[in-house]
């Protein structure tokens, strides 16, 4: 059944969106699997990119800006160390499992060696004074053992993975399978050896013989979260249906435990949540390693493809905290950050055989989520979000029937019922076959969850819009090359670093007279705001060397260039010409409105528009209307003597005609009595307007 649409205006069941379907999306939406091989893979994030180490290749090294295309850089050594050999009984089955990690100013690559079946293992180290991105395999200086195992032991040393604490202590967890399962020791920060002054080998989780292995720990939140594969591994190709490899997770609130799972019960007593196991074409997800990325953590691990070629690839994905700091498994990643592919979604099924995974070319990354027909069941998404505020979310569906349906969708605890007109088609997912969904999203983990309604409706993708109104706070970044987050949770950037922002919806910024850029630590270079890539056009370029003083240790850069922002596009923020590191805040876009006495009145409801006749059932609006968001802080009054007023606390810029920025902050009250009488540019709320202080 076909479909027609305004140009104007496209509805599409769950919103109006003016403008939007009709320009180039930001990128393809179809997404695709790189299969990188590996096991046991580690992954250590550098200021140039990410360093890729798996199992069974002599510490070999992959590297990759972009954790897409991974280029191989050579190996560590040629041979197992004969110090290990000899440990092990005369001969190794390999190199297994490294962890490549950071600690007191050198890196260092814990690393082990076995016989497959027995406890005659041991751990080594070999560090490195200085990595070097572009050749990280060479200046490696083997320090020999950390620690070792004999058939004697009821616990084996292998699968090392080391930790720091907030107060510089560093442990290594390892062990696997048998009764004595997963290990904990102290480490002496200076050797990567066991410390003198803590000689105890710690028991933090046991299965009592059964299959325990792979640990990993990280810190978040003040609490230690340890990550252990259970059951068997390894069985790929003709013997994969035999591979049981799975994710299971506990917490504690000191690194040395007693670590618990979600339920309560004492991963000592054989206790652990399951975050992970097999799904779709995806067998033996585990063998993972969680590890700090600039605004995340991830987590990376391996599995086996049933529907291709049944060997071992890696997935990267996201890890995302619940408020009371429970971690769930995110999506892997597959070339964005703002996409979730329904497949990966954490399901719940009411009854056998609801929520299908089913396979074709028209659908991305080749397959998608069927049958989602019975009340109960659902898919849950996790989702890293780096930029609080408004989203519409791109629900690509198919509705093959000859009646609407509609979905019940979820975002943080409230839910839309979202109208999916029919499509035409079942299994198929052109571009016309979407919804848009908006929401509002907070910074950090956000959850969403997808249930059946009326009627049935197939789910392929959602990617997640960022609706842009007057500012884009810099350190709401998706990923980047040569920046970071400091202490204080702002944006760094160093000569030659980009910023990348996913999805940007820059309809709502109309009228833009002038751009302005927060910077601190900077006295010459450009940054520049391109479209698509970092070597793409540059339409916005702010001069650091022009920048103003501003309030609380901010300066405010001018930028210069096209003022016709439209569509929905990648934005890449690019550095150059600037020395050491230099501290961003907000990108500032101000509209003027002109108000020469007081009450100016409401910007956010002045802004907003009418219900749209495309209303859904959730009594969500178009683009347009979600400008007008009632409760915003709004304008008492201003003079001289008395200020600027707010009915409540507020984001301002208050800057002259000239746009020399004056005043920055956040608060009911902005203080006016050193300013000249005249006119002044106030922007708030989302609006900027022209205010006349006498």
């Amino acid at each position: 059944m076909g479909m027609k649409f305004s140009k104007k205006t496209l509805i599409w069941g769950a919103v109006a969106v003016s403008a939007l379907g009709t320009q180039a999306p930001a990128a393809d939406w179809f997404a695709k699997d790189n299969l990188q091989p590996g096991h046991d893979p580690t992954v250590y994030r550098d200021e140039n990119g990410y360093i890729l180490m798996s199992t069974n290749n002599n510490l070999s090294m992959w590297t990759s800006p972009d954790m897409v295309k991974w280029t191989a850089k050579g190996r560590i050594f040629n041979d197992s160390p004969q110090w290990l050999k000899d440990a092990v009984g005369g001969k190794t089955d390999g190199i297994w499992a490294p962890d490549l990690f950071h600690f007191n100013n050198q890196y260092g690559v814990f690393y082990c060696g076995s016989v497959f079946g027995k406890r005659t293992s041991a751990i080594g180290v070999t560090t490195n004074a200085n990595l070097d991105f572009s050749n990280p395999a060479q200046g490696w200086t083997d320090q020999g053992e950390v620690t070792r195992t004999t058939n004697s032991n009821n616990y084996n040393a292998i699968d090392a993975d080391v930790v720091v604490t907030p107060d510089g202590q560093y442990w290594m967890t390892y062990g696997s399978w048998n009764a004595g399962g997963i290990r904990l020791i102290k480490l002496d920060p200076k050797t990567g050896k066991q410390a003198s002054d803590d000689k105890t080998n710690y028991q933090i989780a046991t299965r009592g013989g059964s299959g325990i292995e792979g640990p990993s720990l990280i810190e978040h939140g003040g609490q230690y979260f340890l990550f252990t594969a259970w059951d068997v591994c390894c069985k790929q190709g003709d013997e994969i249906e035999q591979t049981t490899y799975k994710t299971a997770m506990g917490r504690a609130d000191k690194v040395n435990g007693t670590y618990k799972d979600r339920g309560g019960k004492e991963l000592n007593s054989g206790g652990g949540t399951i975050l992970m196991q097999r799904y779709s074409r995806y067998v033996g997800p585990g063998g993972g390693e969680a590890f700090k990325d600039l605004n995340r953590i991830r987590f990376v691990h391996h599995y086996y493809d049933l529907n291709g070629d049944k060997f071992n690839h890696i997935h990267i994905r996201d890890l995302v905290f619940t408020d009371d700091n429970w971690p769930e498994m995110g999506q892997p990643f597959l070339g964005r950050y703002l996409s979730a592919e329904a497949e990966h979604g954490i399901m719940t099924r009411a009854v056998s055989g609801d929520i299908t995974f089913n396979y074709t070319k028209d659908a991305s990354n080749g397959e998608y989520v069927g049958y989602i027909n019975t009340k109960g069941s659902k898919i849950r998404l996790p989702m890293n979000i780096m930029q609080a505020g408004d989203y519409l979310l791109r629900y690509r569906y198919a509705n093959g029937g000859d009646a609407e349906a509609t979905h019940k969708v979820t975002v943080n605890g409230k839910t839309q019922t979202v109208k999916l007109p029919v499509t035409g088609a079942w299994g198929t997912f052109p571009e016309k076959s979407v919804v848009y969904i908006p929401v509002t999203l907070k910074r950090g983990g956000n959850f969403i969850e997808v249930e059946p309604d009326q009627n049935f409706a197939e789910l392929d993708r959602i990617d997640f819009l960022r609706i842009i109104r007057d500012t884009i706070p810099t350190n709401g970044f998706d990923n980047g090359i040569k920046v970071r987050l400091t202490d204080k949770d702002e944006f760094a950037i160093k000569e030659g670093g980009y910023a990348i922002f996913e999805n940007a919806v820059l309809d709502s910024l109309k009228d833009v007279s002038e751009v302005f850029l927060q910077v601190k630590n900077a006295s010459s270079g450009k940054i520049q705001l391109r479209e698509g890539s970092k070597d793409g056009t540059a339409f916005m370029t702010c001069d650091l060397s022009n920048a103003s003083p501003a309030d609380n240790g901010w300066s405010m850069a001018k930028c210069t260039g096209d003022m016709s922002f439209k569509g929905t596009k990648d934005l890449y923020l690019t550095a150059s010409g600037v020395s050491g590191e230099t501290i961003l805040g907000n990108l500032v876009f101000q509209s003027r409105v002109v108000c020469t006495q007081e009450p100016c009145g409401d910007p956010a409801s002045s802004s907003s528009t009418e219900p749209s006749s495309a209303e859904s059932s959730s009594g969500t609006t178009g683009l347009d209307g979600i400008a007008g968001v009632a409760g915003k802080p709004h304008l008492l009054g201003f003079s001289r003597e008395a200020g600027v007023r707010f009915s409540a606390p507020v984001k301002y810029v208050l800057a002259d005609m000239q746009g020399n920025i004056l005043r920055v902050g956040y608060g009911e009250h902005i203080a006016a009595e050193s300013l000249n009488a005249g006119v002044y540019v106030l922007r708030y709320a989302g609006k900027a307007q022209a205010i006349k202080l006498k």
